[in-house]
């Protein structure tokens, strides 16, 4: 039985350490602008990208109002967009 466990555990833990370890957080304080493509989001200041993220349990539109809920963010957070809770996946820093 302890051999099963371990395994379990070993089994878990090499599915979500990649994606724990290539987790990336930004910080989206600047940002005045964005753009779509598909289903990611592109935050920029000025015509600087800041960064980028796909969003889950909302669509943004072209009119939509994006506001942050914190100014560092990392994946799985949430972002305000059109005044709802939308969580933030695959976040990606853009800028220097």
């Amino acid at each position: 039985m302890k051999k099963k466990t371990l395994f379990a555990l070993c089994l878990g833990f090499s599915v979500l350490l990649p994606s724990l370890v290539s987790a990336d957080c930004v910080n989206i304080a600047g940002f005045d602008r964005f753009s779509l493509q598909e289903f990611r989001v592109f935050l920029y200041s000025g015509s600087t990208p800041v960064a980028r993220f796909d969003v889950q349990n909302c669509i943004a539109q072209p009119s939509s109002r994006i506001d942050p809920i914190k100014t560092d963010v990392c994946d799985g957070d949430e972002i305000m967009i059109d005044e709802s809770r939308c969580m933030m996946m695959e976040i990606k820093s853009l800028g220097p």
